[in-house]
């Protein structure tokens, strides 16, 4: 591989998961400790996520069009500077208040200025034969990225503060440091994206499209597989966010302390990008949609032991093969849904415009699940509350299945 696509492909690993780390790895990571030490509850934690799902749904529309005018490294670079700075402010006003009005703020910075910016750049790194791998080493990489701030986060946490029944201060104390090193490394690599060169003119008549922003619009729309790509994505990406509570899980219902919660949730997160390079390996770039059905077949099967846990009394070791094979699931279909924008041949001008059409409909759990999950596990609690959020996991997992049958079966007929 190129040396500067080497370094390109680097920068979107990097840049991908960091940018999140702060409204989002973090809590899934530490999530029981995070509420214990701010006072912050199940309920609080998902209004953060609803403010933050509805600034994005507005920010993927207009994010994808501006993807399409601006060179990508600029906004994203911009992006990562904003971002950094709100983990700075958090760190200086830790409370409820603060977490609300950066999670509005964080939905402007990491969707408006960078998502799909990131999405289209990795589509151009990928070229015609080289999707898969292209969106698998990002998806995977960001999978290292995450294990790696959390063995960081837990090796900081632990040795900061190494005794049990820690005071909330000094818990405070602790995960301040953590958020102030990530938002260090999000405006150090805003710099780096200043690094990378500049597209040539004639690359620019291929990537940078100098239509209206209305022509974009309608022209996305002639292409109809973005409805189905939508419920598949918008299934995967629900499955994704109940993940978030798999730690808080076995935390209450396995006993687990905070350590070893966190511990558990860096173990998933290093689970990622393995089953990312499994299908790198396995897919060799062809026929997605196939992937997509092993992905939600794995996510379905998963999901439904995880709702008959309570009804069959399941041991402590079928729960949490239950949880990874959920996971598993989840993961191998995020590396391939995107790279059906290039199987269909959606051109490149266009391609941020219907990134932000797709995201508006399919990460609108951003909105939902955190209310969701705060309802069923604050207000129901115990295994019956993790049992309805499984249910509505596994009600997810068949309709991605579906749909991902449906594509496939309409993409063998283009074929």
């Amino acid at each position: 591989m190129p040396l500067k696509k080497t370094f390109q492909l680097i920068l979107f690993i990097l840049s991908a998961e960091i940018i999140y780390a702060l409204p989002y790895v973090f809590i899934r990571i530490f999530r029981p400790t995070f509420l214990y030490a701010f006072d912050i509850s199940n309920t609080n934690i998902g209004y953060c996520y609803t403010i933050y799902g509805i600034i994005a749904l507005v920010s993927y529309f207009f994010g994808g069009i501006i993807a399409d005018k601006y060179q990508p490294k600029y906004l994203m670079s911009l992006a990562l500077f904003l971002t950094g700075l709100g983990g700075f402010f958090w760190v200086l006003f830790p409370s409820l208040t603060t977490l609300y009005i950066l999670y509005a703020y964080w939905g402007v910075t990491t969707i408006l200025l960078f998502w799909s910016p990131l999405i289209k750049a990795t589509r151009i790194w990928g070229g015609n034969d080289k999707q898969i791998t292209g969106f698998g080493f990002l998806e995977g990489g960001r999978g290292i990225v995450a294990a790696i701030i959390g063995t960081l986060g837990v090796f900081l946490f632990s040795y900061t503060i190494p005794e049990t029944n820690l005071s909330k201060i000094q818990l405070q104390t602790a995960m301040n440091k953590v958020y102030l090193i990530i938002s260090i490394l999000s405006i150090l690599l805003a710099g780096l994206f200043l690094l990378l060169p500049n597209y040539s003119n004639e690359e620019k008549s291929k990537i940078i499209t100098t239509k209206s922003y209305k022509y974009n619009i309608l022209e996305s729309f002639k292409y109809p597989v973005i409805w189905i790509l939508m419920l598949i994505i918008l299934s995967a990406y629900t499955g994704f966010r109940i993940g978030d509570i798999f730690t808080q899980y076995v935390s209450e219902i396995y006993n687990y302390n905070e350590k070893e919660s966190a511990s558990l949730g860096v173990a998933f997160a290093y689970l990622r990008p393995l089953i990312c390079l499994v299908v790198i390996f396995l897919a060799k770039d062809k026929t997605p949609t196939k992937w997509l059905i092993i992905g939600f077949t794995i996510m379905a099967i998963g999901s439904l032991f995880l709702t008959l846990s309570l009804n069959l009394s399941i041991t402590y070791i079928a729960g949490l093969t239950s949880l990874v094979s959920t996971l598993i699931g989840v993961y191998v279909i995020r590396v391939v849904y995107f790279t059906i924008l290039e199987e269909t041949n959606i051109p490149l001008t266009i391609t941020g415009t219907v990134i932000g059409l797709i995201s508006i409909f399919c990460f609108l759990p951003d909105i939902f699940t955190g209310p969701l999950i705060g309802y069923y596990l604050d207000e129901i609690g115990g295994e019956v509350g993790y049992q309805y959020l499984f249910i509505f996991l596994l009600a997810n997992s068949i309709i991605g299945l579906l749909a991902s049958i449906f594509l496939h079966k309409t993409m063998k007929l283009r074929r």
